[in-house]
């Protein structure tokens, strides 16, 4: 099957630069080649739920146009929030967070937050003033009441069932990938810690925790991470882990300049902090 699915993209990619198409882009199938419309949101599933991205496992290549692919996305259907103009003519507070998902997985933590902030505030949406729902999410929220009545589509939109579970579920699975997730590729277990977690989530001594939060790798994970922004430094505390797991800490904060782990210097390879499994305690300084 992965060859298969490698081999498809190949081929719509190939035929859309034979055709004169001039970005590089993955269209909703075969089917669609050449066709750039909202509907492309359903390569954003190479990087979430599915997480092709990690290990290369449809190779470099097709790794490439699926990231080139989001920012096509943004670039074309993003204004706020995720414009599905192709199907429903309006938002998808659903869609917009799983695009949001996918930045996380990709890196691009700024995309991930604008996206989330748009999400959240789409949940207690105004319009005339008046508050239209409490704390929930439609299937569609429609442009016209996203945009208090400024935008009005010349053509049927969509609203929608509320509250719509699945904008909630992936509410949900974002706000954990943001603090933890799992990745075990090529038989090497390892945790990614506070991933998605940016320098304005944490203020100068504040914290962000994780407590005994279930794994993939069947034991519960927990840790705190404390910001001193005079020093300019990350702290974390590894209170509890799986066996035989090692960490890596994608600094959001700055550039890495040093990194110890338990009382111990770290090499810099880079923003992405790797750690060996055991490690209890670690700080990192960024610039």
């Amino acid at each position: 099957m992965r060859q298969a699915t490698a081999a498809s993209i190949r081929w719509v990619l190939d035929e859309q630069r034979r055709r004169g198409e001039w970005e590089t882009y993955i269209p909703t199938g075969p089917g669609d080649v050449g066709r750039r419309d909202s509907t492309m949101i359903g390569a954003a599933a190479y990087f979430h739920p599915l997480r092709l991205h990690l290990g290369g496992e449809l190779g470099d290549d097709i790794d490439r146009a699926a990231r080139w692919t989001l920012d096509t996305l943004y670039a074309r259907f993003v204004t706020g929030g995720f414009r599905h103009e192709a199907a429903w003519n309006a938002y998808g507070p659903c869609l917009t967070l799983q695009l949001a998902h996918a930045y996380l997985l990709a890196g691009n933590t700024a995309r991930m937050d604008a996206l989330l902030g748009w999400t959240v505030a789409a949940s207690l949406p105004r319009a005339d003033d008046r508050v239209v729902a409490l704390g929930a999410w439609n299937e569609q929220h429609a442009f016209p009441v996203a945009s208090g009545f400024a935008e009005v589509p010349h053509r049927p939109w969509y609203m929608g069932d509320i509250p719509h579970g699945w904008a909630a579920a992936e509410y949900l699975l974002l706000l954990r990938d943001i603090l933890f997730f799992e990745a075990d590729e090529d038989r090497d277990p390892h945790l990614y810690i506070a991933p998605g977690v940016r320098p304005h989530w944490v203020p100068d001594g504040e914290r962000v925790a994780v407590e005994c939060a279930p794994t993939l790798f069947g034991a519960p994970f927990g840790y705190r991470l404390a910001h001193d922004a005079g020093a300019r430094r990350v702290s974390v505390d590894i209170t509890l882990s799986p066996e035989q797991v090692r960490y890596v800490y994608p600094c959001r904060f700055g550039s890495v300049r040093a990194v110890s782990a338990d009382g111990r210097a770290v090499p810099v390879l880079g923003d992405d902090v790797h750690l060996p499994a055991g490690t209890r305690r670690f700080e990192v300084d960024y610039v």
